[in-house]
């Protein structure tokens, strides 16, 4: 792979390092003063995995956001704008917020049905037994291992283009911040460090389109049009399969293949993603519907903006002396690799701008990688060493498990991604071919926990028929195609498509065939009520929170800001009158979510895009207003999910605040006496 050195290996060194300690030792203060102030110990299995299930719409729509918003989002829209126009970047952006809200469905159904989950497969588990379990953990392993790789090799490919730092090290630096953090936060520290991230690349992102935009090379989103317009006429830039072959239409034939095979992998990054699953285990019941419906309106701001303004501005830029392949076009392998917004950022902003955007891919991989451990690490916990090696394993055991599952697949992951790289798989290739993989499991696993009537034998061989025969298709129609299996045969758009088609809806057919005609029944759900928690030992020693609250009254407290509570551990139901009146919440907001996901879908995919689809190259004046609406999600994106949590949160941060002040007090107080005490000592 030929790369131009943007930066300097210092800066990659600096923030791989650098940037990844800073935020280790920002959680280890945070949990820190979580446990102390608001009796959030992360040594408790129970908050290390699923936060107590308390956490509230701010902080779980940032998370979810950030879940979403992968290191490949940003280049790789970028180059799919470049590649088959403006309609790419929004395929890209409405296909993700379809994956939110089945989500969104799942999780709480989860809530009415089976309230003390960790992890999906506990559902498949106390649903079908040891058999269909052990299947599904190995497909959600090898789904995180995927996805956590091809995140890790989209991000490590672009800082080494960006920096000029060997790939290895690149790849194996990139978990390296992480780790720390995660092993000592757990999701809780991950949800806080998601905010962060999603806080600094979102404003990073906003930069991007609005100084770009501002520059005197662009000078305005119509002047960009008409440049975009007259290089393409000057270049005889010809998109096959776009009407006239233009940039500026939405009936693209690639672009529409693109965002089916991306809607399809992305679908099984997410439902066979425990971690996707655990932030809706996390929220509290009344705020998981609106954080997922925050988080699928705010995640277009991850690529539409970026894809429709970068994108166009870098076709222009490829061709003026300041970017970095001047004379040539960018080669295919900076092309697989999506290396247009690095290169046109240099082109155009300079330096400052590439280094932003090291930083953006940092927040943005790491949040990846973050949740991924969190994942990997409650499946070996909860679904391998609680169910098969030590069933009565209590909170120190388990904790112990989920920092070596912690540890090791951060390690694992990040030397797959190297072999990755030196068997030549590039970013695209790896984006096309994992939906063969990954999705086979998507549809049976979506219902067991939706559908009454699937049977064990269609969720065992249900996923099982979609690999094979996915894998099959992928492969017959890329050698009928293009006369040979390689590399680049197979990762070609059709190929991908139909493998990925197969692989996600073959299952559904056959899991529906097999359980309508294979002894039929109705599972009684009250048998996912045998989920549990995990029991924590008690310490002989009062906890730092239980001395300082009981240390002072009610009302003691509440004049120094600190609002007592007295509340039981959420996730446990003490009577059948809390269990009546959280159904009575869940019933309400299942109906909630329900009518958004048909309304979702229905403008997403429907209203939206298919009026824009037909012979039309934009109008200048509605391109400025496509491309303006795209910047404003950006900063309604800002608004939702980076300012509104630190309101939603600001009960949390205030007692914090009022405690650490006390503290200082007491300290001052304690200091100022000994001054006083000492020279009676003396004198005596």
């Amino acid at each position: 792979m030929a790369v131009k050195e943007l930066l300097n290996q210092a800066s990659g060194y600096g923030v791989l390092v650098g940037v990844g300690a800073l935020f280790a030792i920002m959680v280890l203060i945070s949990t820190r003063l979580m446990k102390k102030y608001l009796n959030e110990n992360t040594g408790n299995t129970e908050m290390f995995t699923v936060c107590n299930r308390s956490v509230g719409v701010g902080l779980a729509s940032s998370a979810i956001m950030s879940s979403w918003m992968w290191a490949t989002v940003s280049i790789w829209s970028v180059q799919m704008v470049f590649s088959y126009g403006v309609a790419a970047a929004y395929h890209y952006a409405s296909t993700s917020s379809v994956q939110v809200v089945f989500l969104m469905l799942a999780g709480i159904e989860c809530k009415r049905k089976i309230p003390n989950a960790h992890t999906c497969l506990e559902i498949v588990n106390l649903r079908y037994g040891k058999a269909t379990h052990i299947l599904y953990i190995f497909l959600c392993l090898v789904n995180n291992l995927l996805s956590c790789s091809s995140m890790i090799l989209g991000a490590s490919g672009a800082i080494t283009a960006l920096t000029g730092m060997h790939i290895v090290a690149s790849t194996m630096l990139i978990p390296f911040g992480v780790l720390c953090y995660t092993f000592s936060g757990g999701l809780k520290g991950t949800f806080i460090t998601e905010y962060v991230h999603t806080f600094i690349a979102l404003i990073i992102f906003a930069y991007f389109t609005t100084a770009s935009v501002a520059h005197n090379e662009i000078g305005s989103l119509g002047n960009l049009y008409d440049l975009v317009k007259q290089w393409q006429a000057d270049n005889e830039y010809y998109i096959e399969g776009n009407y006239q072959g233009s940039l500026l239409t939405f009936k693209s034939q690639g672009a529409i293949i693109f965002g089916l095979i991306h809607s399809i992998g992305d679908f099984g990054l997410a439902v066979m993603d425990s971690a996707f699953w655990a932030k809706a285990f996390a929220a509290k019941t009344e705020t998981m519907v609106p954080a997922y419906i925050i988080g699928s309106i705010t995640i277009y701001a991850c690529s539409w903006p970026l894809g429709t303004v970068m994108g166009l501005i870098g076709a222009y830029m490829s061709t003026k002396p300041s970017f970095p392949t001047y004379p040539n076009p960018m080669n295919a392998d900076e092309i697989a690799n999506a290396f247009l917004l690095p290169y046109t950022l240099k082109a155009l902003l300079g330096n400052g701008a590439c280094g932003a955007l090291l930083l953006a891919l940092y927040m943005a991989v790491t949040s990846t990688v973050s949740s991924q451990m969190v994942s990997v690490s409650s499946i070996l916990s909860f679904d391998v060493y609680r169910t098969y090696i030590n069933p009565e394993a209590q909170n120190k055991q388990m904790i112990k498990v989920t920092h070596f599952g912690v540890v090791f697949f951060g390690l694992f992951s990040a030397g797959f991604s190297v072999m990755l790289h030196y068997v030549g798989v590039s970013l695209t290739w790896m984006g096309y071919f994992y939906s063969m993989i990954i999705c086979g499991g998507v549809i049976p696993l979506l219902l067991s926990i939706l559908w009454s009537r699937q049977t064990t034998v269609a969720a065992f061989v249900a996923p099982i028929a979609g690999i094979s025969t996915g894998i099959a298709t992928w492969l017959s129609v890329a050698k009928t195609m293009y006369g040979d299996l390689s590399v680049a045969s197979t990762g070609q758009q059709l190929p991908c498509l139909y493998g990925g088609l197969v692989t996600i809806f073959v299952p559904g057919i056959v899991t529906v065939l097999v359980s309508l005609l294979y002894k039929p029944y109705k599972f009684d759900w009250a048998r996912l009520q045998d989920a549990t928690l995990v029991e924590g030992e008690e310490d002989s020693s009062e906890s730092e929170f239980e001395k300082d609250n009981l240390s002072h009254s009610d009302e003691d407290r509440e004049i120094k800001g600190v609002v007592p509570e007295y509340t039981t551990e959420i996730g446990s139901i003490e009577s059948p009158t809390d269990r009546e009146k959280e159904l009575v919440k869940i019933k309400f907001w299942l109906k909630v979510a329900r009518i958004y996901l048909v309304i979702n879908v229905l403008v997403t995919q429907v209203l939206w895009p298919m009026p824009l689809y037909r012979n039309w190259i934009w109008s200048r004046s509605f391109f400025e207003g496509w491309a303006g609406a795209s910047i404003g999600s950006t900063y309604l994106a800002i608004v939702l999910v980076c300012i509104y949590p630190l309101w939603d949160g600001r009960h949390a941060l205030k007692k914090v605040a009022c405690g650490v002040y006390r503290d200082y007090i007491k300290r001052e107080n304690k200091q100022e006496n000994k001054h006083l005490v000492e020279p009676v000592i003396e004198s005596k």
